[in-house]
């Protein structure tokens, strides 16, 4: 079990998919093929100690060393540990020729400039050219790079790092983008026909390759893009269907022109550009994975291929994968039409657990947790992937055959009952700490280091924060991690913990149940899910959450997220003391904290290591470090001192009734209300509520909102967590069964 939680990046049992995983009926969609398929034997015992054990060592964050600070810092890193630099655009299909790579965590030191994250949030790039651009203006003159087509924008990147990469939105263009005559073409250039765009908006990104806000240039520009080695007759007939379909699908924000709100579509790509994508992509992934290319001598298929994507914080790659009898092979389509040159290998050797994860509200994803071997310092550091599917079926498909070539040692699945019932066992009588087990809960309950809207979260413990105890500078002073006035109430949500302000929250869900009650003796009908009650208008935990904290390691995945700006200072991440006090009288302010908090290793994420700009709070000081209590000397005695405080007994007697308020009985339903715990219904929604509404944009647009305002873990016990115990004790009836919904 321990090695299964050093891989964690947290799995997704609700009880649906508890019910789904164990479902040996369930068939298996087109691009698995069932004849290979074993069926599903029901577990009839506990996870092994020794499995328990291994498992635990997958779960830790993806921080420790240097490599989380090599992921999360490179924001041109590609899309997942084990997908190796792709080179983008030119050549055909026939003159390439496809090589695999191992799976390993091992980063790639060729970084390009450009990534998605520049790029709006959903936005796909389509292909790319390399192309000599010049604008009107002091802007380009004669400046080689690539231009880089994208579903909502074009993306030009110089060559050199000095000078900046220009993003033109098909929206602020002022006609579509079109070819024109080059009168000072050499012969040697296509007839002299360049590629021209005219804007009346457009943004600078990476100048001097600095990470910062985004500077938007709002005058009309004419940009000309002379393609160097192809024609650019393909980028313009695709670039107008996606101008045209832009102009028709998006509806603009009124706070949009003012620089401060975000494009109101449909989806995140309106139908029409959906359409056009799929026409796009479906070439490329229906090209089929060549057997010659299998590792292995005796390899053989046991699927056919299957549409997947690999997702992690904010970026998604679309591609096909296989699996055979020795792995999974991941051909990514690399943001070019014409076929990828790299694939990624995946051996079942090397995992060390699964785990069903959603995409969005979808129950497709799964999660695999693998040994890092190749190019690991740290033996004992794990990895993980996390591949969405087209459908549960296929999803399925997919761990039966995993499963099936793991039978002499069993693969724990983190989201199984039997797993979680193994893990309280083991935890009652302190076989796991109390940070290896929050982490096994938040696999258990869907969470994942890969999914910002369902990363995992921990509590806040400590309740001391203050900056300015000059007891503590004093070199015999220390911090009591015995006086219980240094905690935290762990029996309230973070919303309950100050009286004055939950009367405020009690006062609004009283007069909306009034509201409610008045509405009903006048015969309405009241089917719409915002037209329950609750008490908390914002969540505990979100994707702006997650990188509100980790805004020092991951800036551009917060550009991405924020419309290329940073939060005014004083709103930043600037100090602990002041955020904690945010969440104690802030009506808006709820959030709990993130795994990073109890790791010593992730202590990066409170240094501004990179010397990033975030401007200076109203006192005058400039935001830079995270500010830390007085009884912290470093970022990392501070991170020790709060794991510290979370393995201590004074935690371990109340975690049971933090873990009732998030994974347990007091989570949802009549007794988070009667707990004080009750958020907005739209924080509740499953797979079977999404499919149950009728319109696809009703779903799309509820998706949406979920994924941005923060969803509920899925609910693990159906009795009082159990408190721990000097020996093995009984958890029959408290985790969930697979047959509840």
């Amino acid at each position: 079990m321990n090695e299964a939680i050093q891989a964690l990046h947290p799995p997704c049992p609700s009880a649906t998919r508890l019910r789904i995983r164990r479902s040996a009926s369930q068939d298996i969609a087109s691009g698995i093929a069932s004849s290979h398929l074993p069926p599903t034997t029901q577990p009839t015992t506990h996870t092994p100690k020794s499995q328990l054990n291994e498992a635990i060592q997958a779960l830790h964050p993806p921080c420790p060393s240097a490599t989380r600070r090599r992921i999360r810092r490179s924001a041109s890193q590609d899309i997942a540990s084990g997908i190796a630099s792709l080179s983008l655009g030119g050549g055909s299909p026939k003159q390439r020729s496809p090589s695999f790579h191992r799976a390993s965590s091992t980063q790639s030191k060729n970084n390009p400039r450009f990534t998605e994250l520049l790029l709006e949030h959903g936005e796909k790039q389509l292909s790319d050219w390399a192309v000599s651009a010049s604008s009107s203006g002091d802007g380009l003159k004669n400046t080689e790079g690539r231009l880089h087509l994208c579903s909502r924008s074009i993306v030009f990147e110089p060559r050199h790092t000095s000078k900046g990469i220009v993003r033109i939105p098909f929206r602020y263009m002022n006609a579509c983008p079109s070819l024109v005559e080059n009168h000072l073409a050499s012969e040697s250039r296509d007839a002299g026909v360049i590629f021209g765009v005219s804007s009346g908006r457009h943004f600078v990104m990476k100048a001097n390759n600095a990470i910062g806000p985004y500077v938007q240039i709002q005058q009309d520009t004419e940009f000309r893009f002379d393609f160097l080695h192809s024609s650019p007759s393909a980028v313009s007939s695709l670039a107008k269907m996606l101008y045209e379909s832009e102009k028709i699908s998006v509806r603009f924000d009124p706070n949009l022109e003012k620089g401060n709100g975000n494009v109101e579509t449909v989806l995140s790509t309106p139908m029409g550009q959906s359409n056009i994508l799929q026409q796009v992509l479906n070439p490329p992934t229906e090209m089929p994975l060549d057997p010659i290319h299998f590792l292995h001598v005796h390899e053989h298929p046991l699927s056919t291929q299957m549409k997947c994507s690999m997702k992690q914080p904010l970026l998604e790659r679309v591609g096909v994968a296989v699996l055979t009898n020795h792995g999974i092979y991941f051909q990514p389509w690399n943001g070019s039409t014409s076929r990828s040159k790299a694939h990624t290998f995946w051996s079942i050797a090397d995992m060390k657990a699964i785990a069903r994860r959603y995409n969005g509200l979808k129950d497709v994803g799964l999660e695999i947790y693998l040994a890092q071997r190749e190019g690991c310092e740290d033996k004992s550091m794990y990895t993980s992937v996390l591949l969405a599917f087209e459908s549960t079926e296929i999803r399925e498909g997919v761990v039966r055959i995993i499963t099936s070539q793991r039978q002499e040692v069993p693969l724990p699945c983190f989201t199984d009952q039997s797993f979680v019932e193994s893990a309280l066992q083991q935890w009652q009588c302190g076989e796991i700490d109390n940070y290896s087990y929050l982490l096994i809960l938040n696999a258990a309950a869907g969470r994942s280091f890969h999914d910002l809207s369902r990363y995992p979260v921990f509590p806040w413990v400590l309740s001391n924060y203050r900056e300015d105890d000059e007891t503590f500078g004093e070199e015999t002073s220390y911090f009591d991690l015995n006086n219980p006035r240094n905690y935290r109430d762990l029996s309230k949500p973070i919303g309950a913990l100050n009286e004055e302000r939950f009367k405020e929250f009690q006062k609004r869900y009283d007069g909306m149940v009034q509201q409610q009650k008045l509405a009903q003796e006048q015969g309405h009908q009241l089917h719409h899910i915002h037209d329950k009650p609750f008490m908390y208008g914002t969540h505990y935990s979100s994707s702006g959450y997650v990188l509100f904290y980790l805004l020092r390691v991951m800036p551009e995945h917060m550009l991405c997220l924020q419309n290329g700006k940073f939060d005014v200072p004083d709103r930043l991440f600037h100090s602990i003391y002041s955020t904690y006090q945010s969440v104690l009288t802030n009506p808006a302010d709820v959030k709990e904290l993130i795994p990073e908090f109890y790791d010593p290793d992730c202590f990066d994420f409170l240094i501004n290591a990179m010397g990033l700009q975030f401007g200076n709070l109203q006192s005058g000081e400039r935001v830079n470090d995270v500010l830390l209590p007085s009884w912290a000397k470093s970022a990392k005695h501070f991170l020790r001192l709060n794991r510290a405080a979370l393995e201590s007994d004074y935690c371990t007697q109340q975690l049971p009734r933090w873990i009732d308020l998030i994974f347990g009985v007091a989570s949802r339903g009549s007794q988070a209300t009667e707990m004080r715990n009750l958020f907005h219904p739209i924080s509740y929604l499953s797979p079977s509520d999404v499919e149950a509404m009728q319109s696809e944009e009703e779903r799309t647009r509820v998706e949406l909102q979920a994924n941005e305002f923060g969803i509920c873990p899925d609910q693990l016990f159906c009795k009082e967590h159990p408190q721990k115990s000097a020996s093995w004790g009984s958890t029959e009836g408290v985790v969930m069964s697979n047959n509840r919904s």
